[in-house]
C-alpha cells in the first residue's frame, strides 16, 4: 500500500453550489494522517468528454484532469476532481457513477472524480439545516472508499468500502471501517489510530448510515417542490 503525502479536493469552476465542502474537509481531516486541502479548479469539460448527451464519460474527464494536475502537489497527493455534471463509464452497464477512482500503489497517480449532481440534498428553492450534513456525509463515504481503492489496498467491500449502487444503499452504508480494514489502514499509515474530534466551527459528519426518516423527508420535499402547479 501507499499512504498518502496529502489529499487535495480540487473544485471545479462549474461547481456553484459548495457549502458541503467546509465539514466535508473537516470529516476527513479527522481520520486521515494526511493533510486535506481544496482548490479551485478552472477546468471546463468540453462535449469531447460526453458519453451521452448529459453525461460525462469519467475516464475521459480523469486523463484530462490527471494530465492538468500531474505537475502539483507533493508524492504521492491523492487528488479528488469535484464535479457537478452526471458521471457514466462507458465499460460498466450501469445507467450512471458516483464516482470512480484511477491508480494503484505502482501508479503515478492517484485519482477519484466525484459527481455531486446525484449527492446533493436539496434544492437551490429551498434549504434545509442539515442539507450540508447529508451531502458531505455521502461524499465523505465515496473519497475515503476511493483513498483506500488507490492506495492499493485489497477488502472484501464491507462498512464503508462496500459499493453503492444507489443512492439509497450509499445513504444507508456505513461511514466506518470493518474492524479489520480499519486496523490494516492505520498500520499502513493512512488512518489515524484515534480520530480526532471535530473543533466547535466544524459541522458533525455522521458515523454511521444516515438516519432514514431525516433523508425521506428531505426527498419528499425534493420531489414536492419539483412537482409543477
Amino acid at each position: 500500500m501507499v499512504a498518502p503525502a496529502e489529499v487535495v479536493l480540487y473544485i471545479q469552476s462549474d461547481l456553484k453550489r459548495t457549502d458541503f465542502v467546509h465539514p466535508l474537509v473537516c470529516a476527513l481531516q479527522r481520520v486521515l494522517t494526511a493533510p486535506v486541502s481544496v482548490q479551485a479548479l478552472d477546468f471546463p469539460l468540453g462535449p469531447e468528454l460526453l458519453a451521452t448527451p448529459t453525461q460525462f464519460e469519467v475516464s475521459k474527464v480523469a486523463d484530462r484532469f490527471i494530465e492538468r494536475t500531474a505537475s502539483e502537489g507533493n508524492a504521492p497527493s491523492f487528488k479528488y476532481l469535484l464535479i457537478p455534471f452526471d458521471l457514466k463509464v462507458e465499460a460498466w452497464n450501469w445507467r450512471y457513477a458516483f464516482s470512480t477512482s484511477f491508480g494503484d500503489a505502482a501508479t503515478s497517480y492517484h485519482v477519484g472524480v466525484v459527481s455531486t449532481a446525484r449527492i446533493f440534498a436539496g434544492n437551490r428553492g429551498l434549504k434545509s439545516p442539515w442539507d450540508d450534513e447529508i451531502t458531505a456525509t455521502r461524499a465523505y463515504k465515496l473519497i475515503l472508499k476511493s483513498i483506500v481503492n488507490v492506495s492499493g489496498y485489497r477488502n472484501a467491500g464491507g462498512c464503508i468500502l462496500k459499493t453503492p449502487l444507489s443512492l439509497e444503499e450509499l445513504d444507508q452504508k456505513s461511514s466506518e471501517f470493518c474492524p479489520d480494514d480499519r486496523a490494516a489502514l492505520v498500520a499502513a499509515g493512512i488512518l489515524k489510530d484515534n480520530e480526532e474530534q471535530n473543533g466547535p466551527d466544524c459541522t458533525t459528519v455522521r458515523q454511521r448510515s444516515l438516519p432514514a426518516p431525516l433523508v425521506t423527508a428531505r426527498r419528499m420535499l425534493d420531489d414536492w417542490l419539483a412537482t409543477p402547479r
